[in-house]
């Protein structure tokens, strides 16, 4: 009986450190959408994935796209707490959190259709992010608040496109300033 229950016991440890090692992932599906909810007419797609590692203090993404003409930037916004959760693509996105491709303000476009990955890399302190701001947040602007984000449902990847024409109005396919993919990280 003695050997059962140490057997028993060493096995929920073992399986209980594996699970505790086992870093939480999260992924999102990009389809045409805005930050502000609107649909793109595009052909586009992608998906994202957001690992937690280090307990909690580090973060790895990759994003994956194809048929992206005319990249200006991408990055996860965050929408605020209170927000309907998950963030529906329909839904405001929020402010910035961290910019995957590109920086403030956003540069040139690549003119040269995307296909494969777009973005891969690390989040690893605090000067990574965004200084998005959310009253009701504690932790907005951390990379704990972040993965908080992620966990409620709340961030979301938009890659954002441009033909470099000022007087486009209606996002389209290779010029969606606003964002022309789009999908909540879950």
């Amino acid at each position: 009986m003695t050997k059962k229950l140490f057997a028993l016991a060493l096995g929920l440890a073992l399986a209980g450190g594996a699970v505790a090692d086992s870093a939480m992932k999260f992924d999102a599906h990009l389809e045409g959408f805005t930050l502000a909810g609107a649909p793109v007419d595009t052909n586009a797609t992608g998906n994202a994935r957001v690992e937690v590692l280090d307990g909690g203090t580090a973060l790895h993404f990759r994003v994956n796209v194809a048929g992206i003409d005319n990249l200006l930037m991408a990055h996860i916004h965050v929408a605020p707490i209170g927000s309907p959760t998950p963030v529906a693509l329909t839904d405001p996105a929020g402010p910035v959190a961290f910019w995957i491709v590109a920086d403030f303000p956003p540069g040139d476009t690549l003119s040269d259709t995307v296909n494969g990955r777009l973005a891969e890399g690390f989040i690893i302190t605090k000067s990574d992010l965004s200084d998005w701001n959310d009253p009701n947040d504690p932790n907005s602007s951390t990379i704990e608040g972040l993965i908080g984000a992620i966990v409620d449902g709340r961030a979301s990847v938009i890659v954002h496109t441009s033909d470099g024409n000022p007087d486009t109005m209606e996002p389209v396919a290779g010029d969606s300033p606003a964002g022309e993919l789009r999908g909540t990280l879950q």
